[in-house]
């Protein structure tokens, strides 16, 4: 009798491990992912580190994230997701040149305290990954977001919506040449923040606030 509720308990131990749940898998490795990349980089990440952080094995990031490439596609998404919650935060209701000033100061923030993740979604790619459609998709989509407060805060005109993409992109290379002189001992946060208003202002014919 004893053994054979020695054998029942070990069935039902062995049941429970194996239907772990396979989000609670995929979500060690990336928060493991996400540790080893936002304290050493991109170069650091590798498929053995990942799966010893996690204390899994390497076979299960392959069967969660195919892969190298699919961990780093899961950071891209991640810096991307995180811009995005950023940007959805900034009020609709905020004056039109206030909240194009707002929402690049999310973009100067979202690059400060997410260097690696910016370096990602910018362009540091890891060998032969590139971002899938859907990924590239959802990353344009935050510059929507630009787009339209600058479409509000420029004076009616025929063609004020191709004017607003345009104003728009200049603002956002402007942020990004910015953000990187920040990560240098050049410039801090709070200085590029000022310069950008300046700018911003010039751009939609505004005076800063």
């Amino acid at each position: 009798m004893k053994v054979a509720q020695g054998i029942s308990k070990t069935s039902a131990l062995s049941r429970q491990r194996s239907t772990t749940p396979s989000d609670d898998v995929a979500g060690a490795l990336l928060s493991a992912a996400r540790q080893i990349f936002e304290s050493e980089g991109l170069p650091a990440l590798s498929v053995r580190r990942v799966a010893q952080a996690a204390g899994c094995t390497t076979m299960q990031v392959y069967s969660r994230y195919g892969g190298k490439d699919g961990l780093v596609q899961a950071l891209f998404d991640e810096g991307f997701e995180a811009l995005a919650t950023a940007q959805r935060a900034v009020p609709a209701s905020l004056p039109p040149a206030e909240r194009v000033r707002r929402l690049c100061h999310e973009y100067l923030r979202i690059a400060a305290e997410r260097p690696h993740h910016y370096a990602l979604m910018l362009g540091a790619h890891s060998g032969d990954f590139q971002p899938p459609i859907e990924s590239g998709e959802r990353a344009l989509a935050t510059l929507t977001h630009l787009v339209a407060a600058v479409g509000n805060a420029l004076p009616q005109s025929t063609d004020r919506d191709q004017r607003a993409r345009e104003v728009a992109h200049q603002i956002l290379a402007f942020c990004h040449g910015w953000a990187m002189l920040s990560a240098t001992p050049l410039l801090d946060e709070a200085r590029a923040e000022v310069v950008v208003d300046e700018a911003i202002s010039a751009l939609l014919g505004s005076s800063p606030s």
